[in-house]
């Protein structure tokens, strides 16, 4: 810890009166009453601010103010969002969030025990308020994160020295083309000897050689590897009408219960999720994710489409009574802390964040949601073509995905309750969910984990295959526990996380595409889970899950 004797004029300057008293924030009222526009980065405009967004993180990750970190330096902001239990690997870290036992501890390594009126006493306060408050698997995630963004930007206008700096929106999936690689400024890596760039960032993951997803996820994203263009569109979200309900589990589609989820838990999943699972490295973990540059245009982009859908016809905000569903006065009135550009502590409301107006900016542009029903990745074989599919349910326990993949093979259950359906019966189901029941996360995998049903052995997996079910999205897992988490309102305890996790995927018809192809005789499923050509067979193990079960 720096004696206080020992600062420099670079710190009092920025942080001389950090230790201000916490005060509500209900617009901005400091810059002109002229809206403020946030620009596409490939724009011209977005070409000026990405340049400035690189001067701000460049001095925000100047030495001399993260050590200890001070309000507007590069880990404290980072850690806003959320704070890696392990410094040295944070990509592979469970999360310490504020209000534990764990966070103070950390908090007390960092910045020790500073005398009352110190500059440091007054960061370490800000730092126990304002740390590992992200809002995930909540109905707050989109406010939450606005105000974030909002706080963010205006110390970068700081910290670039530049009063018209307004952040640039990552605008992927405005094509099927270049829109899903890294925007060009944040790949590049200047030869040696030549000035560093701020928002190259090396621990990132792996891509696809085209945006449809084909072939193998092995091209580094820092290297042009693209997301795919299905696990990337907004379309799906935005065709929400209602808010809520929130994200509380594992959903993305096909899974039956993403179409369930309101618009803020429809965004989460996708493109959110997926997004920050497909950058890969830090960004594909909650704990680590604010420390890639790149993390901050994304959630403009999120922001962005939250403006998108208030701006839509016919939307609105469904309150209710439940976790998922909050009434109005406990969603407005929810309160989050932040640190402002003068490093002051300031806490707001949620509930002032649901226009940008009110916040002095506005988009360039906004993104139209799409008139056609939303469908699933795999297109079925129409009913006339196909015979219907009668199986028996299956079922396996205790399954782990390793390095390579894995593969387990369910065989069909006979009933044998005196009433029970039988499985070529005319009344059993014709609708087949293939159940992942308590997932647990042991290692993040290097690429997006997939699912594929009846994959013969040697073939190459392929998200455009017959075979393709679903991908497993575990941004919102916790190392710590193995479990996704929860940040909702109240929770002040160490483990924040659901007791049990699993995915759900249609799989009907997956299975009537199969049979008519004659690519599977009926009777028994193979479950494959395996990255798309992205790691060799080992015996590291990635995740486990307690069964996995296929439901008519």
């Amino acid at each position: 810890m720096m004696s206080e004797q020992g600062q420099t004029r670079r710190e009092v300057l920025l942080t001389g009166v950090a230790a201000a008293v916490l005060v509500t924030v209900g617009k901005d009222t400091s810059r002109s009453a002229s809206l403020s526009l946030r620009p596409d980065i490939n724009s011209p405009a977005g070409e000026k601010m990405i340049d400035l967004y690189a001067a701000a993180v460049k001095a925000m990750q100047d030495p001399e103010i993260n050590y200890p970190p001070q309000p507007q330096s590069w880990i404290f902001q980072s850690y806003i969002h959320g704070v890696p239990i392990n410094p040295f690997d944070p990509a592979n870290s469970g999360g310490l969030r504020t209000g534990t036992a764990g966070l103070k501890k950390r908090v007390d390594q960092i910045y020790g025990n500073p005398p009352d009126g110190a500059p440091q006493a007054a960061w370490k306060q800000a730092a126990l308020e304002c740390w590992g408050t992200c809002t995930h698997a909540s109905p707050y995630f989109t406010t939450w994160h606005r105000w974030c963004l909002y706080f963010f930007e205006s110390i970068c206008r700081k910290m670039s020295k530049d009063p018209r700096f307004m952040l640039p929106y990552w605008n992927y999936a405005s094509d099927q083309g270049a829109s899903l690689q890294l925007p060009p400024k944040f790949q590049f890596l200047p030869p040696p000897g030549q000035p560093t760039n701020a928002l190259f960032f090396d621990d990132r993951g792996l891509g696809f050689g085209n945006p449809q997803g084909t072939g193998p996820q092995n091209v580094a994203m820092n290297d042009g590897g693209y997301m795919p263009y299905f696990q990337t569109e907004y379309q799906s979200a935005l065709g929400a009408k209602v808010m809520f309900p929130s994200d509380v589990n594992f959903f993305a589609p096909p899974d039956p219960g993403y179409f369930k989820l309101g618009f803020t838990g429809r965004l989460e999943c996708v493109p959110h999720d997926n997004v920050h699972d497909n950058v890969g490295g830090w960004m594909g973990n909650v704990p680590s994710s604010a420390g890639d540059p790149i993390f901050f245009v994304h959630h403009c982009q999120i922001d962005r489409l939250y403006a998108s859908w208030e701006a839509e016809t016919g939307v609105s905000y469904n309150w209710g009574n439940s976790a998922t569903e909050p009434s109005e006065q406990t969603w407005k009135n929810r309160t989050a802390s932040f640190v402002d550009s003068d490093g002051k502590l300031v806490k707001v409301k949620l509930g002032d964040a649901i226009k940008t107006q009110d916040l002095g900016y506005e988009y360039d542009d906004l993104a139209k949601g799409s008139t056609q029903k939303v469908v699933a990745a795999v297109t079925p074989t129409p009913e006339a073509e196909t015979p219907r599919l009668l199986l028996a349910a299956m079922q396996t326990r205790s399954f782990n995905v390793k390095s390579g993949g894995s593969s387990v093979t369910l065989q069909p259950e006979q009933p044998t309750a005196p009433n029970a359906i039988r499985p070529n019966a005319p009344e059993a189901s014709t609708s087949h969910i293939l159940i992942l029941k308590g997932i647990k996360l042991l290692r993040r995998p290097p690429a997006p984990l997939s699912v594929f049903l009846n994959l013969p052995q040697g073939t190459a997996p392929d998200l455009k295959g017959p075979y393709y079910v679903g991908t497993l999205n575990f941004f919102n897992f916790d190392l710590s526990t193995g479990r996704p988490m929860t940040h909702d309102e109240g929770e002040e305890h160490q483990d924040h996380s659901a007791s049990e996790a699993e995915a759900r995927f249609n799989v009907t018809d997956v299975l009537k595409n199969q049979k008519a192809k004659g690519l599977w005789e009926g009777g028994a499923i193979t479950v494959t889970i395996t990255t798309i050509g992205a790691d060799r067979p080992s015996d590291i193990t990635y995740v486990t899950f307690d069964s996995v079960a296929l439901e008519p």
